[in-house]
């Protein structure tokens, strides 16, 4: 599963999934813009693929701005000659506007800004980011989407339910860009984590924390070995890197018949 020689795009590539991804794109011989709305994140995980030997790049994006996703296909253009990869991870758990208590869940106590904020970054920033992407695609006949949604995306569970819809559209639009690409030999196809232990897992884990008095006295990662326990049938949980092997093999050329496909890595969780 060589990806030698061949430019990939990450967006929230400056730390988490999309960090994993980076660097196992790395490791398997692709160059990556690293692009990430931290251009100081992004940059260190940029030197982390140059010492790996391949050539990096760092570009601030707001996946929510369709400027800015135009102009990263552009820059990728620029200064790597070629694109062949994108890969569109950047994403929010969107608690930022939610107060820690139990009935901060209840749909009708959501903020809108809750609703606005999850939906612009986690499924307009894909739609943004392919839009963007789809001219070059299709003029050299060739290109790989791989979009990061979530188990969370596959079932409507009570807890974070804006961020579920929200990944649950990511795996929708992807099967039907996957239909409409096509005939221009695009493959389109979507990965589902699990249960991570990243910064957006951290905040999340806290909020929810904070939120169920079964687990207001026990600190973050605590909590989020107890939600492992509960959830995961391996019993353990993922990493960043188990996204990445997925999202290398999918940009591959041992994938080319793959596509429209939502394929679960989380240990067990969702089994559909």
């Amino acid at each position: 599963m060589t990806l030698e020689d061949r430019v990939a795009i990450v967006t929230g590539g400056g730390g988490g999934i999309g960090e994993g991804i980076c660097l196992c794109m790395a490791r398997a011989g692709a160059d990556v813009v690293v692009s990430d709305i931290r251009e100081d994140l992004a940059g260190e995980v940029a030197a982390k693929i140059q010492g790996l030997g391949r050539k990096a790049i760092a570009v601030k994006t707001d996946v929510t701005d369709e400027g800015e996703c135009k102009a990263l296909v552009d820059t990728a253009l620029q200064e790597l000659g070629r694109l062949d990869i994108l890969v569109c991870s950047a994403g929010t758990a969107g608690v930022e506007y939610m107060s820690p208590n139990e009935e901060a869940m209840a749909l009708e106590n959501i903020p809108l800004e809750t609703w606005d904020r999850t939906i612009d970054v986690n499924l307009k920033g894909v739609f943004l980011c392919v839009r963007a992407v789809i001219p070059h695609f299709k003029k050299q006949q060739a290109g790989k989407i791989i979009n990061i949604s979530s188990a969370a995306g596959r079932q409507g569970r009570e807890l974070l339910p804006v961020y579920g819809a929200s990944k649950a559209g990511v795996i929708n639009l992807s099967q039907a860009i996957a239909r409409q690409l096509a005939p221009h030999s695009i493959n389109v196809n979507t990965i589902c984590p699990g249960l991570i232990w990243t910064p957006l897992w951290a905040g999340g884990v806290d909020f929810m924390r904070r939120a169920m008095p079964a687990l207001k006295d026990v600190d973050p990662e605590a909590a989020f070995k107890l939600m492992v326990q509960n959830a995961v049938p391996f019993n353990r949980p993922q990493t960043p890197e188990d996204m990445g092997e997925l999202a290398v093999f999918l940009a591959s050329d041992a994938a080319k018949e793959i596509t429209g496909q939502a394929m679960n890595v989380d240990g067990g969780m969702e089994m559909n």
